[in-house]
């Protein structure tokens, strides 16, 4: 484009075209290049982020949300509720009841308390509460099961979860990652009153092409005259 542009000044000094006019040839030309640009490929098109609460305690050993699917980039919002103490530890389909090596783990707590963790990758979670008999009680679920899990028999079935509506806003607060441990598990600020989910859409690559381009022809005009 650099290279058109010097062609175009240098034509209209070897050739004496008006000032007038060669400053519209050459805006012309730049609406040319900007109108040009390429379109923001596929991964780079705008970005839709849900917000998933799980209540931590629900119906006194459970989570409200147990059976769920989260993208990546999706948040994990996590409320304690009630006066006994629960854990969140990740762990796999296979032992859902025994903590994954590696795995997240948001640590030992009781209302008020919660987090929010960002997911890194669209695979398969299990998590689960290690306190006590918790986790034979029902109290574990899944995130991305695969299709026809069925979870091991000699674990009592987890509560109903509850249907989310859309609301907002989203949490606010710190946030973490999925490899959180308990020792780095710090409280987002604020709670939700309700279970819910949250979806929201943003636009992160779109340019201001339009705008830009209509001014560049306004000017265009304007110079004409």
């Amino acid at each position: 484009m650099k290279q058109n542009l010097v062609k175009v000044i240098i034509l209209i000094v070897e050739t004496k075209i008006s000032y007038k006019y060669g400053v519209a040839l050459l805006i012309s030309i730049l609406i040319v290049a900007v109108s040009s640009q390429p379109s923001p490929a596929p991964e780079d098109q705008p970005v839709s982020i849900t917000n998933h609460v799980i209540k931590v305690g629900y119906m006194g050993t459970g989570f409200s949300q147990n059976n769920f699917t989260a993208g990546k980039g999706d948040v994990l919002y996590w409320e304690w509720e009630g006066e006994l103490k629960h854990s969140v530890i990740e762990s796999t389909p296979e032992t859902p009841c025994v903590k994954k090596e590696g795995g997240f783990d948001l640590g030992v707590h009781k209302t008020p308390f919660n987090v929010s963790i960002a997911v890194e990758e669209k695979r398969t979670y299990v998590f689960f509460s290690d306190v006590s008999d918790d986790c034979k009680n029902g109290m574990y679920g899944g995130i991305n099961l695969p299709q026809g899990y069925v979870w091991p028999e000699q674990l009592t079935a987890p509560p109903k979860q509850i249907e989310t509506p859309n609301l907002g806003p989203k949490p606010t607060g710190s946030m973490t990652t999925m490899g959180v441990n308990s020792a780095n598990a710090q409280p987002t600020q604020g709670s939700v009153s309700d279970s819910l989910e949250i979806s929201s859409s943003c636009d992160l690559t779109k340019p201001g092409y339009n705008i830009i381009t209509g001014t560049l022809v306004l000017i265009s005009f304007y110079l004409l005259l």
